[in-house]
């Protein structure tokens, strides 16, 4: 499974790169190199009332007093389940989204669509005001800005439902552990509160992307179909997190682990990341999982995001992705018959 972003600046030519591929869900391609606008930021904050785009500097925030007067209309908006234009997705921000379900017969009938965008939590630390106050540091601004992912992440599901195939979309909180921060003026158990609420808002299925290291025995009481471990280091997965995922997948969760490496030109990577993966797979056996439902749970994806590799670099770590599932598979199918090689 991939997370949604490449580096080409083509639409066309992105698209193109994922249907070349066995991929049970594809993601649309988010392309931040195609346009400021694309950004993952950017993506997740178009349309929130007051938002300000500068492409030539590169600068995304609000003005403080035009977001605060539209938050009560907004809150009335999302409980009453109102479309609001405003937060759209559009081919301005996500061109991806668009070509790709544009064209969708020329996927496999049981090839699912995945949808992703920032989470809250991530999006509040980097947005910030016209003073450069992020928006997680003010409680008021800090529940404008959950109410527009609410928002964001419905209308986006409805896109992805629109061609009747299985769909998810995918929250991404790469900046999670700020909540851990002694600084923060916001309750954890609010903004674990928060990623729930938005969570919810999703009328299919739930993924979350959270980088490793990460506790996680909060994490998997959320409302989630899917949880994606990025940047998986086995000295930073103890047993107890272990624990934590085996009990997910024993509860019908699966599990995603990003070890397919990015930045590796080795020829020999898909081999090494193989023999990696199958030392992961004993670690969840010993912790309580069984092959049954590592095969139906386990996810591999790469480490991280492919929007920053060169284009031929991520395309051959989306094909070394697949081509390690599929060893995978293999290898747990081997392990539910009592076999071993």
């Amino acid at each position: 499974m991939l997370y949604g972003a490449l580096p080409h600046e083509s639409v066309q030519a992105a698209c193109a790169a994922l249907r070349r591929h066995d991929l049970p869900y594809v993601a649309w391609p988010q392309l931040p190199q195609r346009h400021f606008f694309e950004r993952s930021i950017v993506q997740a904050s178009w349309g929130l009332p007051g938002l300000v785009l500068d492409a030539s500097q590169r600068r995304v925030y609000v003005t403080r007093a035009q977001t605060l007067a539209a938050i009560p209309q907004y809150t009335i908006a999302f409980m009453q389940k109102t479309r609001v234009q405003t937060a759209e997705w559009t081919p301005q921000e996500a061109a991806g989204l668009r070509e790709l379900m544009a064209d969708i017969d020329a996927l496999a009938p049981d090839v699912g669509i995945k949808g992703q965008m920032l989470g809250p939590i991530s999006l509040a630390a980097q947005l910030t005001d016209e003073h450069q106050q992020p928006l997680l540091a003010d409680p008021t601004l800090f529940e404008g800005l959950v109410i527009h992912c609410c928002l964001r992440a419905r209308l986006q599901a409805d896109a992805v439902m629109r061609a009747n195939r299985p769909a998810m979309v995918c929250l991404e909180e790469p900046f999670y552990d700020v909540m851990h921060s002694p600084f923060m003026t916001i309750d954890r158990d609010e903004l674990l509160f928060a990623l729930a609420r938005v969570l919810l808002a999703i009328p299919c299925q739930r993924a979350l992307t959270l980088r490793c290291g990460t506790p996680l025995s909060e994490i998997v009481q959320l409302p989630l179909d899917v949880l994606i471990v990025t940047h998986w280091e086995d000295h930073l997965v103890d047993d107890r997190v272990l624990a934590d995922l085996a009990g997910a997948l024993s509860n019908g969760m699966r599990v995603g682990i990003g070890v397919v490496p990015v930045d590796a030109e080795d020829p020999t990577a898909t081999v090494h990341t193989d023999a990696r993966v199958y030392a992961i797979i004993q670690r969840f056996l010993v912790a309580g999982a069984t092959p049954a439902e590592l095969r139906r749970g386990l996810v591999i994806a790469p480490s991280q995001s492919l929007g920053q590799a060169p284009v031929a670099q991520a395309e051959a770590v989306i094909a070394q992705t697949c081509t390690t599932a599929a060893a995978v598979d293999a290898l747990l199918v081997q392990l539910i018959h009592g076999y071993t090689e």
